[in-house]
Order: C-alpha cells, then structure tokens, then sequence
C-alpha cells in the first residue's frame, strides 16, 4: 500500500468512526434525556427510529452525488449537517427540536459511510492494498461499538446527558480537516441530473423497512402498517415509471441487472439478518440479571473478537485464499457457531454465553467484511457510489428483516415454553430457550448467506473474483 493509499485509509477509517458514533451512544442517552425533558416511551422509541428512517431515505441520492461531484466534497458537506445536527440534539428542550437534530445527524451518517466505501472502491480497486483497505474499513463498526456505549454510560452516569451529543459534534468538526488533509482534491464534478428517481427509491425503502417494522409491533391489520405499505409502493411506481420512461435519469439499475450482484447483495441482507447481539444482550440483563451498562461492559470480549475477525482473520484469508474462498470459509464458521448458542441454558455459566457470542462476533463480521469487499469489486465502472448505497440498503432491509424473523422465533420459543403467568418475566428456562432459538435460526440463515455467496461466486468464476480482491 503506497503512502497516498495509506493516508487515505486511515482517513475515511476515522471519518466512519466518527459517523458510527450517533448509533452507539443513542440507546444509552435516551433514559436520561427521557427524564430531563419530560418525554414519553413512546417519543423514545421515535427518537430511536429517526436516524434510520432518515438513512433510508437519502441513501440512494448520496450514492449518486458521491459519484458525480466528487466523494470529498459531500463528505465535507455532510460533516456540516453532521455537525448541526448535533447541536439541535445538545441544545433541544422539546422533541420536535431533538427529531431534526436527529434527521439531520442520521441522514449525514449514513452520507458519510456510503461515500467512504464507494471512495474506497475506486481508489483501491485491487491486490494486497485493497484486502488492507476493506478489512480496516470493516473492523470500524465494532471498534466504535467496543468502546462508545461503556464511555457513553459512564458519562450519563457522572454528567448531563448533553454531552454526549457535544461530543458527536465535537468529532464531527475532525471530519472536514481530515477529508482536506488526507483524501485528495476531486476531479471536477459532473452534472448531478435529477435527484427525483433516487428520492423517490428512497422513500420506497423507508416505506418497506417501516412496514416490516410496524408488521412486528403492531401487526398486519394496524393502520401504520397499511400507511407504510402504501407509501413504499407508491413511490416504488412512480420511481419505476420515471426510470422506464425515455428520459434519462439519476438512478442507475445497471448494477441490478446482474445476477451476480443479487446474490451477493442477498448475502449482505442474509449476514445483517443473523448478525446480532441484541439477543444476547438481553439473555444478560434478564437470565443474569445485569444492567443495560453492565451487559455492554461485558459484550466488549464479542466486540474484540468482531474487529479481529474482520481486520486480522478476514484479511489474512483474503490475502491467502481470496475473496471467494475467505467468504466461504467465514460464512460457513459464521454458521457453525451461532450453533454454539444451543449450549447455553438456564444453569450455564455467564462465561458460556460470552464465548459464544465472541465467536459468532468473530465469523459474523469477518464475512461482513468479505462480502462487502466481493460486492464492491463487482461494482461497474463510475457506478461504485450506487453500489455502496445498493449495499447500505440491503443491509438495512436485512436487519429490519431480523427483527421479524429471528425476533419472531425468540419470542414464540419463550413465550410457548415459559411458565410465568402472563405478564410476567418468563422464567429461565424459557429465555435460555430463546437464546438457542435464536442460535438454530441464526445458522439457518447464516447457512442461506453461504449458498447465496457461493452460487454468485459460481457464476462469476472464482478466478475474477479473487483477482479483484
């Protein structure tokens, strides 16, 4: 990796991290700000929805703009809203205030991220450099989730609640100097087009996560759920109409057209679906009776082993093996110890439970990583900002998926075994049954991932794709 290669590596690794932040620390500050300001559990669990609803809706326009006028000055550019959006939250006394703070602090993530990964994808389009590139980039997610929600507990717990969002927009003015620093001047930009067909694949997507979300919570029957559908197949038609009319527009399907691309994008939906701690988080604080602080406290041994897995382990493969094999291998690790759940029961040890999650951890983000890095290579030519917002959209319907699938099969297992009366916390047994529902349904799909990654490797040939990485 040349010196140029490395700064600029270094740079976006940052500059995500600091994106990242906004995610990792929310859950933790909500309780005091709840009791600051006088809100609702209802208003939580907006204030917790807003960043990725806002997310989806730009991601696709991001992708776009990123490709067209250039990746260093949108993240500069996101960094401003970034930034503001953090000030809204740190200084709001009433919700509507903290939910533009939030849109705006969301919506600048997600643009941020997707532009990285897309700058990344065409300054390092191969060899050694790039395995380097994707795996650094893959161990940011759980370094910042290894350490942001323990420091944001603490913090809450010795101070105003406020600082936190201080501090998102205190990291937020890095971003410009670093982007100035170490990511190099653009070419100039070219015309942007119209934005109205990537908005509109936008809203589709917000449409179709929120009704899978409102499935979840409130059932199909429920006038949201209606309200969400409707809105994302509307947009979903007109978007379609405008992009088969004969006037050109801005969103690109040149991507989606290949088989390939679905596959893999498939595996990155398939990993995000069963990639998840949530469950063993609360098998924490309900099975071992531990604090929301305390579980994440103990959840930084299965952050570790992710961030080894993505950068050491996904990289030393990719390197040896190449992308194909590397993905096999992890998908198929990846599979066999969410298998590991299966051990833990109302009598085993903290410890059990720990080890397992950590090597889970381990597999799941090393495929991640792998399967992020083989998406990306198969990005066409120009069209690496529409790939990285094709993946970030994937990975978001997956991990809206998770909630009802896998949560689902928790929560039937623990409900249909527990003996508590109704009401009640289900007693032991039933929530060690739910940790290895969720491990049995976890491999299932983990299995699914690894045949949608190797049937797309199958059709590319494995000497393409190992070139690429």
């Amino acid at each position: 990796m040349t010196d140029v290669q490395r700064r600029l590596v270094v740079g976006l690794c940052l500059i995500v991290a600091v994106s990242f932040c906004v995610g990792a620390s929310l859950t933790f500050m909500l309780t005091p700000m709840l009791d600051d300001l006088g809100l609702t559990t209802d208003q939580a669990g907006t204030a917790l929805a807003i960043p990725s609803i806002a997310s989806l809706l730009i991601v696709f326009a991001v992708g776009r703009l990123g490709d067209r006028l250039g990746h260093r000055r949108v993240i500069i550019a996101s960094s401003v809203t970034f930034v503001a959006g953090a000030l809204l939250v740190a200084t709001a006394t009433v919700m509507p205030v903290i939910s533009i703070g939030l849109v705006f602090a969301g919506a600048s993530s997600t643009a941020i991220q997707i532009v990285a990964l897309g700058l990344l994808q065409g300054s390092i389009p191969e060899g050694r450099a790039r395995v380097s590139a994707f795996t650094s980039y893959g161990m940011v997610f759980p370094a910042v989730y290894l350490a942001v929600p323990v420091l944001t507990g603490w913090l809450v717990g010795v101070a105003s609640w406020r600082v936190v969002p201080i501090g998102w927009a205190l990291l937020g003015l890095l971003i410009p100097i670093l982007a100035l620093r170490l990511i190099e001047r653009p070419a100039r930009p070219t015309a942007v087009g119209e934005l109205w067909t990537p908005i509109l694949a936008g809203v589709a997507l917000a449409g179709a996560v929120q009704t899978i979300n409102r499935i979840h919570d409130d059932g199909w029957a429920s006038p949201l759920t209606w309200l969400s559908a409707t809105v994302a197949v509307c947009a979903l038609v007109v978007c379609w109409v405008l992009v088969r009319s004969s006037r050109p527009t801005s969103l690109s399907l040149t991507a989606l057209r290949s088989r390939t691309m679905l596959l893999m994008l498939a595996g990155v939906a398939l990993v995000a679906m069963a990639n998840t701690l949530t469950y063993v988080m609360v098998g924490l604080e309900y099975l071992y009776g531990l604090t929301v602080l305390q579980a994440a406290v103990a959840l930084v041994p299965a952050q570790a082993a992710a961030v080894v897995g993505a950068k050491v382990v996904a990289g030393r493969m990719m390197a040896r093996w190449g992308t194909p094999r590397a993905g096999s291998v992890m998908l198929g690790g990846f599979a066999i110890t969410m298998l590991s759940l299966v051990l833990v029961s109302a009598t085993s040890p903290m410890w059990l439970l720990l080890v397992a999650s950590s090597l889970f951890s381990l597999f799941g983000f090393g495929s991640i990583t792998v399967v992020n890095a083989a998406v990306m290579a198969s990005s066409p030519g120009g069209e690496a900002g529409m790939v990285s917002a094709y993946r970030g959209a994937a990975s978001s319907l997956g991990t809206a998926l998770s909630v009802v699938i896998l949560g689902a099969a928790v929560t039937a297992v623990v409900t249909a075994t527990s003996t508590s009366a109704a009401g009640e916390l289900p007693d032991p047994a039933a929530l060690a049954n739910g940790l290895r529902a969720d491990g049995l349904v976890g491999a299932a799909i983990a299995a699914l991932a690894w045949v949608s990654f190797r049937l797309a490797v199958r059709r590319r040939g494995s000497g393409t794709v190992a070139q690429a990485a």
